[in-house]
């Protein structure tokens, strides 16, 4: 029984590492991925390069 609990409590803490790093990794690739966005945005003066980006990732 004890075996049975510490390959649930191992299962549970290894999904629990993988999804917290999986949302921190997409988090800091999207965050640069608009801010590159962005400041095409700034030096173009129009929204045009925001709105294709989001057309690419939708």
């Amino acid at each position: 029984m004890l075996d049975i609990l510490l390959g649930l409590g191992v299962v549970i803490a290894f999904f629990l590492i993988g999804a917290l790093s999986g949302y921190f990794i997409m988090n800091i690739y999207f965050k640069k991925r608009f801010t590159t966005a962005a400041e095409k945005c700034r030096d173009d003066d129009s929204f045009e390069p925001f709105i294709i980006e989001m057309e690419e990732v939708s």
